[in-house]
C-alpha cells in the first residue's frame, strides 16, 4: 500500500485500523479475547463518500494444537491411607524422582516444615511408599546418605558432612540445670559421661557428709559442718542434642527407690532334765558331830578323825533341792539325796526394720555387757581397757530387690544372752546365723534351724560292789541328764512403694491398746492411775455433752498431775465452746499474745 496518494482522511483511518488490530492480538496473546474478533470501524460524517464498502475483519488464532494438547500428568500419585485418626499416606513417584521434589511433596502432605540444605540433591532409590506415617516417610527418603535433626517446629536435613560440622559448631553449646533428688551428682556424672560430646563440660555440687555414728555417743564429732545443705547438682554444657538424652537419662534413674520391711521371728526352746541319786554311807572311828548344811558341799558329812569305811555316792547330786534323808547309828552314817530337775526355756524375738533398696539396715534390742578386757599397769600408773559383749536381739540385713518380685539379700540374725563368770569373763549363749538368700516378697520362708539332743549319764561307785544287783546301788551315784535344744529363724519380707504400705496406724493403735492395759495394771490409789480415771470420766462427759461435770474431773485430775497434757487440751476446748473470754484471759494466752506483739520473732517457752 503506498501511504502518498491517499488523503489525510484515509491516512488517518489506516493509523486507527492498525492500532486496533495490536490491541487486539495482544488481548489474545493474554486470552482475555476469543480467538475470532471482528471489529466495525464507522466513518466520520464528512468521509462518507470516500466510505469502505465492506466492513474490515482481523481474525488472529491461538495455536490450535497447543490448545487442544491435554495436561501432563505429575510425576507422582498420594492416596490417603490413614485410619483412626492416624495420618498415612501412600506415595508412587516416577523414576529419576529427585529428593529434594520428596521432601517438598511430604512436607506438603504432611503439614511439616522440611528445610533441606545445600547439599541434599541426588534421585530417590525406590518408587513407592505405602501405608506409611510422616516419620517412616521422612526415614525412608533421608536413609542413611543423609541426615536430619528437628528444633522449634522445623527439620533440617544435611549431608553427613554438613550436619558433621553443624554438630561441632561450637556456637550451639549451651547449658542445663539438673537437681537430684536421690542419685548423687557424682553417681549421675558417670552414668551421662557416654553420651557427652568431647567438647562438654560437667560441674557437680560437693557431696554432703555422710558420717553418720552408729554404736556411738551422739556427742562424737559426727556434724555435718559447712557441708553442702542442697540437693545434688549437675551443671552440664553441651549440644543441645546432647543435653535431651542427659534429661532422658536422669529421669529414668533419679526416682525414689523401694523399700523393704524385713520382719524376723527367731525361736529358741531349750529343755533340761536331770535326774540324780546317790547314797553316802560311813563307817566312822567317832561321833558324827553333824550333818551338812545348804552352804556346805553336797554329800559331806563333818565326821571325826577317821573313816574306817567310805562310800560317796552323793558326789553326783550336784542339784539343790528334792529330797535329803540321813541315818546315823552308832559308828555308821548314811545319807541318802535324790534329786530331779526340769528346765524349759522358750525364747521368741521378733525384729522388724525397714531399709531402702541395697542400703545396710540394723536392729539392736538387748544388754551390752561390760568387762575389763585388758589390764596395762607402769610404774605410774595402770589402764584397764573396757569392752562391751552386746546380748539380746540383733538383725542385719542388706536387701537387692529384683524386677520379678524377687528379693535378694544379705542377712545375720542373732539372739543371745550373756552373763560374766567368776573370773569375769563374759559366756554367752546365742543363736545366729549369716547367709544369703532370694525370697518373694510377702512369702515366709525358714532361712535356719537347728536340733540338738543331748543325752548324757554319769556314774560313780566302790568297784564290784557297785556292779551287784540290787545292792550295788548302795555303792553308787547316778546323775541322768537330757538336754533338748531347738532353734529356727523365719523370715518375711515386705517390698514397700509407699510408706502407708507398713500399716503404722495399725501398729499405733496396737500400742494404744498396750498402754491402756498397762494403765489398768496399776494400784487404784496411785497418783498416775487416779489422774488417768479422773480423765477418763471427763472425756466421756464431754462426749456425752455434759461440760459442766467434765470440768469437775479435769480439775481433779490437774490437781494430781498439773502437767497433764491431754487433761489441759480438753480444758482449752471445753472453754472455747462454752466461754471464750474467760478462755482468752488465762495466763498462758495473755502471754502468748503479749509476746507476739513485743517480740514477735521469739517464743517463751
Amino acid at each position: 500500500m503506498n501511504c502518498s496518494n491517499r488523503t489525510p482522511m484515509q491516512l488517518g483511518k489506516n493509523v486507527l485500523l492498525c492500532v486496533v488490530v495490536f490491541l487486539a492480538m495482544v488481548a489474545i496473546s493474554v486470552g482475555e479475547v476469543e480467538p475470532t474478533i471482528e471489529f466495525e470501524v464507522v466513518e466520520p460524517a464528512q468521509a462518507i463518500e470516500e466510505r469502505i464498502p465492506q466492513p474490515i475483519i482481523i481474525e488472529v488464532a491461538r495455536d490450535t494444537a497447543a490448545a487442544a494438547a491435554p495436561a501432563a500428568d505429575p510425576p507422582y500419585e498420594v492416596v490417603d491411607t490413614g485410619t483412626d485418626g492416624v495420618v498415612r499416606k501412600s506415595f508412587r513417584f516416577e523414576k529419576d524422582f529427585g529428593v529434594r521434589d520428596a521432601l517438598a511433596l511430604v512436607a506438603s502432605m504432611y503439614g511439616r516444615n522440611i528445610i533441606p540444605a545445600s547439599g541434599v540433591d541426588g534421585q530417590l532409590g525406590f518408587r513407592t511408599l505405602s501405608d506409611v506415617t510422616f516419620e517412616e516417610a521422612l526415614r525412608a527418603i533421608v536413609g542413611t546418605t543423609f541426615k536430619c535433626s528437628e528444633q522449634d517446629g522445623l527439620i533440617r536435613v544435611y549431608t553427613r558432612d554438613e550436619y558433621k560440622k553443624v554438630l561441632e559448631d561450637t556456637e550451639r553449646l549451651t547449658y542445663r540445670i539438673f537437681t537430684l533428688y536421690y542419685l548423687t551428682a557424682a553417681e549421675a556424672q558417670t552414668l551421662i559421661t557416654p553420651v557427652l560430646s568431647s567438647n562438654s563440660k560437667v560441674t557437680v555440687s560437693n557431696a554432703g557428709s555422710v558420717l553418720f555414728p552408729t554404736g556411738e555417743s551422739i556427742s562424737s564429732v559426727t556434724g555435718g559442718g559447712a557441708s553442702n545443705a542442697i540437693h545434688d547438682t549437675l551443671i552440664v554444657y553441651d549440644y543441645p542434642e546432647n543435653l535431651a538424652l542427659v534429661t532422658e537419662i536422669i529421669a529414668d534413674l533419679d526416682t525414689r527407690p523401694l523399700q523393704i520391711l524385713v520382719e524376723a521371728t527367731i525361736l529358741a526352746v531349750n529343755l533340761t532334765e536331770d535326774t540324780q541319786f546317790g547314797i553316802d554311807w560311813t563307817t566312822l572311828g567317832s561321833v558324827v558331830t553333824g550333818l551338812p548344811t545348804t552352804a556346805g558341799t553336797a554329800g559331806e558329812l563333818v565326821r571325826g578323825t577317821r573313816d574306817f569305811l567310805r562310800s560317796v555316792g552323793t558326789g553326783q547330786v550336784s542339784k539343790s533341792g528334792g529330797l535329803s534323808f540321813g541315818v546315823t547309828a552308832d559308828d555308821v552314817a548314811v545319807f541318802i539325796r535324790a534329786v530331779e530337775t526340769v528346765t524349759d526355756v522358750t525364747i521368741m524375738a521378733n525384729p522388724k526394720i525397714l531399709a531402702v533398696n541395697k542400703q545396710l539396715g540394723q536392729v539392736y534390742i538387748g544388754t551390752k555387757l561390760g568387762y575389763r578386757s585388758q589390764t596395762t599397769q607402769t610404774n605410774e600408773s595402770t589402764t584397764e581397757k573396757v569392752e562391751f559383749l552386746e546380748t539380746g536381739t540383733k538383725l542385719s540385713f542388706r536387701p537387692f530387690i529384683g524386677n520379678d518380685g524377687y528379693i535378694r539379700m544379705d542377712i545375720h540374725p542373732k539372739d543371745s544372752s550373756g552373763e560374766l563368770n567368776v573370773e569375769g569373763i563374759p559366756d554367752e549363749t546365742s543363736a545366729e546365723l549369716v547367709t544369703n538368700i532370694i525370697v518373694k516378697d510377702g512369702q515366709t520362708i525358714v532361712i535356719g534351724g537347728m536340733f540338738r539332743d543331748k543325752i548324757s549319764a554319769r556314774k560313780s561307785q566302790i568297784p564290784v560292789l557297785g556292779n551287784l544287783p540290787v545292792l550295788g546301788a548302795a555303792f553308787r551315784g547316778n546323775a541322768d541328764q537330757v538336754v533338748r535344744q531347738e532353734v529356727m529363724v523365719l523370715l518375711t519380707p515386705h517390698i514397700i512403694h509407699t510408706p502407708s504400705e507398713t500399716d503404722a496406724e495399725l501398729r499405733l493403735d496396737d500400742i494404744e491398746r498396750k498402754r491402756y492395759a498397762a494403765k489398768d495394771t496399776l494400784q487404784s490409789i496411785s497418783r498416775p492411775r487416779l489422774a488417768e480415771d479422773y480423765y477418763e470420766k471427763a472425756a466421756r462427759h464431754y462426749i456425752e455433752g455434759d461440760n459442766e461435770a467434765a470440768m469437775k474431773q479435769l480439775k481433779k485430775a490437774l490437781v494430781i498431775r498439773p502437767t497433764y497434757l491431754e487433761a489441759l487440751r480438753l480444758k482449752e476446748r471445753i472453754m472455747a465452746e462454752t466461754n471464750p473470754d474467760d478462755l482468752k484471759k488465762m495466763e498462758r494466752i495473755l502471754l502468748e499474745d503479749l509476746d507476739a506483739k513485743e517480740a514477735p520473732k521469739f517464743r517463751r517457752w
